[in-house]
């Protein structure tokens, strides 16, 4: 019974660790009009100013913002599909580079006012969780503005999180047996349980290391010199990207082998 209730304990660490690797993509502001008075270098400077505070509202153990480079990185190569999210919209392409959250933003005018809409989707369900409408007579203005009122959009994901409390305490109640119903399991069957619990859990922890050390290079790329060689950027950025690729799979690898020696313990 108490190994039993180690390995319970141990999917729901699983899961809960699965569950905190949420994706979060702030696409790019684009401008409704032409007429629209802002330099393709200030746009992009809104826009980061909008991802970096997404990163100071949420935490960084919790949920990963993409940067611009991951985002174009995963857009399909193909051509035509690609044509095809250039023209869909966030909640699409979002579930196409995998992002359970996608913002989205629109520059526009209201009188001698410049304004910003932005949108706030949870990708799965579609639903839109917040928005917000900033103005300013400048960009100066508007940088202001981000910084004051994005906060409380991004905080909105939080606020979505389902409570899962009931749902553990149901799956206490229907899965811990008392002890004179456990069925008796051969030592085979238990053997091969073990293995696959502590595969799991070394796959678990080696995802767990690799998040760690991918949101560590992250940084590191963020406050890299701005005079710096581009091919030492790009560096910088694979190691990060191929840090968080390894933490997903280890992540993905982790939960399947805790799953799969649970199912061995319960069934066989």
């Amino acid at each position: 019974m108490r190994y039993f209730t180690f390995l319970f304990t141990l999917a729901v660490l699983a899961a809960n660790t699965a569950q905190a690797a949420k994706i979060l993509a702030v696409l790019e502001l684009v401008s409704a009009s032409d007429e629209i008075d802002l330099s393709i270098s200030e746009t992009r400077h809104l826009t980061d100013e909008l991802r970096g505070q997404a990163v100071q509202t949420l935490p960084n153990k919790d949920y990963t913002v993409l940067t611009r480079d991951n985002i174009f990185s995963l857009i399909p190569s193909d051509e035509k599909e690609a044509t095809r999210l250039a023209n869909s919209s966030a909640v699409e392409i979002g579930k196409a580079i995998g992002a359970e959250y996608v913002s989205q933003g629109s520059i526009g005018s209201f009188g001698d006012l410049l304004t910003i809409s932005i949108e706030l989707y949870e990708t799965k369900s579609g639903k839109l969780l917040g928005s917000i409408v900033i103005e300013s007579k400048d960009v100066i203005g508007l940088l202001a503005m981000i910084r004051e009122k994005s906060p409380g959009l991004f905080d909105k994901i939080r606020v979505s999180e389902p409570e899962f409390t009931e749902l553990k305490n149901v799956q206490n109640e229907e899965k811990i047996l008392p002890a004179t119903t456990t069925p008796k399991k051969s030592n085979t069957s238990l053997f091969v349980a073990i293995g696959l619990d502590v595969l799991g859990a070394v796959a678990l922890g080696y995802g767990i290391y690799q998040h760690i050390n991918s949101n560590k290079l992250y940084d590191d790329y963020k406050k890299m010199p701005q005079d710096l060689a581009m091919d030492k950027y790009d560096k910088a950025l694979k190691k990060a990207n191929d840090a968080q690729r390894q933490r997903n799979i280890g992540y993905t690898i982790g939960s399947t082998l805790l799953a799969a020696g649970i199912a061995v313990h319960i069934w066989f």
